[in-house]
């Protein structure tokens, strides 16, 4: 017999994964009993799994916990051969006093913290890191299953068929949350909706352990177009259907990569932080983790750009580097009843360079920007050493720039040295009372940038932009202390425009918040041949 004892207090999360687990342990003719806080797991949530289950009363510490769980098994006549443990609330102490039976044990986790037990599993995906998050925090004999090969789903998510995504706006906190700040979202969703989208459905997913939902319901029952999504048990079905998915990033990333779902996502814990590089592996690349203290009228019109745009946003789901295919909990399964460990997911593959490219001198390749480079492109942007030399100096945060990104109509294009980005350079062109004019910039991406790389990017750009835009007059500011830039751009033929040219009232029309105090307005006129 194998026993799970699980941590439900906080949440459920941590019991649904059990049952999952459970489910494939009973796939493989094992007999399982779970432990599970006492007054905490709606029967709903078990009438389809057959375990035996026990309650467990509020223990004064992991100890008397641990003592709960195998004297409980003792009365009912029961010894566990394996173990598994899910929760924040054990610790060591907890794992020990079971593995003195001679159990096999096996412990969730998502917070690399200290263990003994025989195998821990941890689905969370760090890159490099993922392989080194346990060094030093385990027993001898300890082993490992680590990465998104391990992450255990319903059942349903092993064979998804593509669905289409008529299902609106999806939004969900899991088991729990504080639906005040959402709540403020929904609301003006469906009574200001963005231009296009007065008819969009918008689902709620309201957990058991949900709070503030009052309005939620108020609004159901004005808007036809709100369901509200209750003793949901899986919500495969939804993340297949709807075109953009919002709420809090625990588990539900996992359940969008297996779904390849649009999502723009939030932390409501610790645990639910990531770095952006890691949430990219896994086809996600809009996560915003303070994103409930964003301005609400801000976070509305995202949200609505990024439902317009979701064909877009679902294009970057497909990126991913690491395949997420709802078989953990069948591995996890296996290696427990195998006695086997030491897993690692290994990512598949990366995202490719598209088709056209030009190669500027050695190493130095230069790549037009796709929406891939999204998060990149703002950590660039946002470098002390770029925004100074900028007209707006202020840090930009994701959700201006997602906004933003997904409205902007430049050609923008990435200098490569190797796989590491250098620069950013970007273009476009516009006409104002009749005359085409030529606008962009540059930014490192890197500390290694220098003169060279400066000078190679800019000759590429004015010959590529004179063979597209042949009429079209190029436009600057350069900050005056930026002596870099202001020799660069003299030696590539651009003069100070005085006040009574075209052109000057161009600059300032393309650049509002450049003064003439701080920046100089300079331009580079086409070439003519002497037939003209």
């Amino acid at each position: 017999m194998i026993a799970i004892r699980v941590d439900t207090r906080c949440g459920m999360g941590h019991f649904m994964r059990m049952k999952w687990l459970a489910k494939a342990l009973i796939e493989q003719h094992q007999r399982v009993m779970m432990l599970v806080d006492a007054n905490t797991v709606p029967a709903r949530f078990y009438h389809d799994l057959d375990v035996g289950l026990i309650e467990v009363p509020q223990q004064s510490d992991t100890v008397n916990d641990a003592q709960f769980a195998l004297d409980a098994l003792s009365q009912r006549g029961e010894t566990a051969s394996r173990w598994v443990v899910d929760g924040y609330g054990f610790d060591v102490r907890w794992e020990q006093l079971i593995r003195q039976t001679g159990a096999t044990l096996l412990a969730m986790d998502d917070l690399a913290r200290a263990h003994v037990a025989d195998l821990v599993v941890d689905a969370k995906w760090q890159g490099l890191k993922t392989a080194a998050r346990y060094e030093g925090k385990l027993a001898q004999h300890s082993q490992t299953l680590l990465g998104p090969d391990y992450c255990i789903l319903a059942p349903e998510y092993r064979q998804l068929q593509a669905e289409v995504r008529d299902g609106g706006v999806l939004f969900s906190l899991g088991g729990g949350g504080d639906w005040h700040v959402p709540a403020r979202w929904i609301f003006r969703l469906l009574e200001t909706p963005p231009c296009g989208l007065e008819s969009m459905p918008i689902q709620v997913v309201i957990g058991p352990k949900a709070t503030n939902t009052e309005q939620l319901y108020t609004l159901a029952a004005k808007h036809r177009r709100l369901t509200l999504i209750e003793q949901a048990t899986s919500l495969a079905s939804y993340y297949q259907r709807c075109g953009l998915f919002v709420g809090a990033l625990g588990t539900s990333l996992y359940e969008l990569a297996a779904t390849q779902t649009p999502a723009l996502s939030f932390s409501l814990a610790v645990n639910q932080d990531n770095e952006m590089a890691d949430l990219e592996a896994l086809g996600h690349y809009l996560h915003i983790p303070d994103l409930l203290a964003q301005d609400t009228h801000k976070v509305v019109e995202l949200i609505a750009t990024l439902y317009s745009e979701r064909k877009r946003v679902q294009q970057l789901c497909t990126k991913a580097a690491i395949n997420v295919d709802g078989l953990g909990a069948r591995r996890i399964a296996s290696a427990l009843l195998n006695g086997t460990g030491a897993g690692l997911t290994a990512p598949q593959g990366g995202n490719e360079q598209p088709d056209t490219s030009w190669t500027l001198a050695g190493n130095l390749q230069l790549f037009p920007v796709a929406d891939v480079h999204i998060n990149r492109y703002l950590r660039a942007r946002n470098r002390s050493d770029n925004a100074w030399r900028m007209t707006i100096t202020e840090r930009i945060n994701e959700v201006e720039h997602y906004r933003w990104w997904f409205r902007q109509t430049r050609d923008s294009f990435v200098l490569l040295q190797g796989d590491e980005p250098l620069l950013y350079v970007w273009h476009q062109c516009t006409a104002i009372e009749g005359q085409a004019y030529l606008f962009g910039g540059w930014f490192a991406a890197s500390d290694a940038v220098n003169f060279v790389h400066a000078q190679l990017i800019l000759q590429w750009q004015l010959t590529l932009t004179g063979e597209v835009f042949p009429d079209a007059v190029w436009v600057a500011v350069i900050n005056k202390q930026n002596r870099f830039v202001n020799l660069l751009n003299e030696r590539a033929g651009f003069v100070a425009l005085a006040e009574d040219e075209p052109g000057y009232k161009a600059v300032q029309q393309l650049f509002p918040d450049a003064s003439h105090q701080d920046f100089n307005f300079v331009a580079k006129y086409p070439m003519r041949t002497d037939c003209e």
